[in-house]
């Protein structure tokens, strides 16, 4: 049975804190996450206001081998409540939630380090699975999708970066105290990326692309609907 929402010790609402990452260039180009990152970063006092706590960003480089060093340099900063991770998904139509994160790496696309095929288990001797904490992630695709950006929740992350990422921040959220609820949104390319043709749009006939307007709206709608989801204690560990 897959979990919608941690169970444990409570904490007033107000005592929420937001991390979001995101992943710098990418695949030949500039990654989407990473301009959908400084939006955010300029909008930071809106999303303040939205979530009503504290909220944090970081990015996060495309190198398989150093991921778990930055992931946790980031968590060790923000000491977040909440982490939303984001990444770019060429060829998706929808921004998707991701529910499980696989415990292996093969990269089809080199990463910035040059690392590529096969490269093992995301954590020697963990679990063939781990599976996201966020609350209300099929929720959420609704509420996105009610309000024009097309959504839903996706059962594979991959076997990249994203899904390593994934991995690891649950893996970290069980040892954290207090824990912490994540998930991770895989994002369409933005216009100008697939106008450009970069290798990750000239992969993918006909490449959907999103608006980084409706990238940010969409996040802001995240913000909104967990938060008003929140009992009056969270339930985090």
């Amino acid at each position: 049975m897959r979990p919608s929402r941690a169970t444990g010790p409570d904490a007033r609402p107000a005592d929420a804190r937001l991390l979001v990452t995101a992943f710098g260039r990418f695949d030949g180009g500039p990654n989407c996450s990473e301009t959908l990152l400084e939006r955010l970063s300029f909008e930071a006092g809106e999303l303040k206001s939205l979530w009503g706590g504290p909220v944090r960003f970081a990015l996060l480089p495309v190198v398989s081998e150093t991921a778990e060093q930055e992931l946790r340099s980031a968590l060790d900063v923000a000491r977040p409540t909440h982490v939303l991770l984001t990444g770019q998904a060429a060829g998706r139509m929808h921004v998707s939630f991701e529910r499980v994160a696989r415990n292996h790496r093969h990269l089809a696309v080199p990463d910035e380090g040059g690392f590529a095929g096969a490269l093992g288990p995301v954590r020697e001797g963990g679990p063939a699975e781990r599976v996201a904490t966020w609350p209300d992630l099929d929720g959420l695709a609704a509420a996105l999708s009610a309000d024009g950006v097309a959504a839903r929740v996706s059962e594979d992350a991959g076997a990249h970066l994203c899904n390593q990422t994934l991995y690891l921040a649950l893996e970290a959220a069980e040892a954290a105290s207090p824990r912490f609820v994540t998930t991770f949104l895989h994002l369409p390319l933005l216009p100008e990326q697939v106008a450009a043709n970069v290798p990750a749009a000239a992969r993918h006939e006909n490449c959907f692309a999103l608006p980084l307007d409706q990238m940010t709206r969409a996040v802001k709608r995240i913000l909104i609907h967990t938060r008003r989801s929140l009992p009056t204690g969270l339930s985090l560990s």
